[in-house]
């Protein structure tokens, strides 16, 4: 208990005047981001707008400068084409359906000019150790969420998030993000970060969402890259034994849900070869993916525009299955950006999913460097794998998340050292 104490203090210590003050606000926000994805993402979207309406306030007023290096100009400007290719999509394709809502889910994406600044007057190696922290309370605590609704209310855990495939990719990567904390020098860290990657990954196969199955081997080459070349104060035979453990322990908690998952994918191949017509979950996606493909090729350059999406993907369709398909989204991101903007939207998401690598190659050698490719390689992973079968953006919970780690990463020199987030 004196532990978390101390880490109390880490967070809510008041500092000294008015930059210590900004310090303080800064790593509450940054905790209480990586805590609450599982829980309730909704928040999270809460978050970065009241971040980004006081940077504004900051920014406008002269409390801060807008004071951006090259490299994050680059950064936000990537970010800002895909919202600006959306919104003129929008404009462009009539008719016209609740275009302020639609505007107003993409300004997330525009953050980084606003949540960047304040983020740098915390001091450098401040913030990016305590959402890693936050990340892995955050996924023990959701996975503690998910057990009690796998034991006594549904056959797939949702956690707060209201969406199983949702709770899936947000265990993926944040259960990823949080062994990044395995090289603290303190043991309970050390364990959170073990305990917390485990946890991350009961989420995945608690939610049954069988695409971030796919991104587990993926993460698992990151891991091995980075700290092969960073050492980490645990010994390769504790961690070996306890890694089996964990991983013995969450095969047992997990198996009769990815029984059930693999049994479930069976049986829609074997729907999918009587072609009897009957709609499953596979044959749903192909549907979609035949539909979204043959829109494209009827206005490849401009698309429908998002509030048209799915009526032009129907429109392909035959006329009885249409109802059989109630989805706002094609199963898969890119698809989805080609029928919101054509060849401009595929071209400006596949730039943004790039914005987070960008960042973190352009620092100077050095440990913070490494960190920053190492987590921008977690995020893209995760969401260019589950997108790829799934919702990738034009969501509540996964718009901010994206926007707000991308610019966490931007927000470190290369040269910083990692430190624990309570130092003594």
């Amino acid at each position: 208990m004196n532990y978390f104490k101390q880490l109390k203090m880490a967070v809510l210590d008041p500092g000294n005047g008015a930059g210590g003050a900004l310090d303080r606000n800064n790593r509450i926000v940054v905790f209480a981001f990586a805590i609450l994805p599982g829980l309730s993402p909704n928040f999270n979207s809460f978050i970065l707008l009241a971040s980004m309406v006081w940077g504004l306030y900051c920014l406008a007023t002269g409390r801060l400068a807008l004071n951006l290096s090259r490299s994050d100009r680059l950064v936000a400007i990537s970010m800002s084409i895909y919202p600006l290719v959306m919104i003129a999509s929008i404009f462009i394709n009539p008719p016209y359906s609740e275009e302020l809502d639609w505007i107003f889910r993409l300004l997330p994406f525009f953050s980084v000019w606003l949540i960047l600044p304040r983020m740098r007057q915390s001091p450098d190696g401040r913030l990016l150790p305590l959402f890693i922290l936050g990340a892995g309370i955050g996924m023990i605590v959701t996975f503690v969420f998910s057990l009690l609704q796998i034991m006594f209310l549904m056959s797939r855990a949702e956690a707060g998030t209201s969406n199983a495939a949702l709770l899936g990719i947000i265990g993926v990567l944040f259960g990823g993000i949080a062994l990044l904390n395995v090289q603290s020098p303190r043991s309970v860290e050390q364990r959170i970060a073990i305990l917390g990657y485990a946890a991350g990954l009961g989420c995945v196969l608690l939610s049954g969402t069988r695409s971030a199955w796919l991104v587990i081997p993926v993460h698992i080459v990151i891991f091995f890259w980075y700290f092969r070349k960073h050492s980490f104060h645990l010994s390769l035979r504790s961690l070996a034994i306890t890694g089996s453990l964990l991983l013995a322990g969450l095969i047992t908690l997990g198996s009769g849900q990815i029984l059930d998952r693999i049994e479930a994918l069976q049986g829609d191949l074997t729907t999918l070869e009587r072609s009897d017509g009957e709609i499953t979950s596979l044959s749903a996606r192909f549907a979609l993916y035949k539909g979204a493909l043959s829109a494209i090729r009827k206005d490849p350059l401009t698309g429908y525009g998002p509030q048209n999406r799915m009526t032009s993907v129907l429109a392909e369709l035959p006329d009885s299955i249409r109802p059989q398909l109630p989805f706002s989204h094609v199963h898969n991101g890119f698809l989805t950006a080609g029928i919101d903007a054509g060849v401009f939207g595929i071209a400006a998401l596949s730039l943004m999913l790039l914005t987070p690598v960008i960042g973190a190659w352009r620092k100077e050698p050095g440990p913070g460097r490494d960190l920053a490719i190492a987590l921008a390689l977690l995020l893209v992973s995760s969401y260019v794998i589950t997108g790829s079968f799934g919702i990738m953006f034009n969501q509540k919970a996964l718009d901010p998340i994206f926007a707000y780690l991308v610019a966490l990463i931007c927000v470190d020199r290369g040269s910083t050292r990692f430190a624990p987030v309570v130092r003594s």
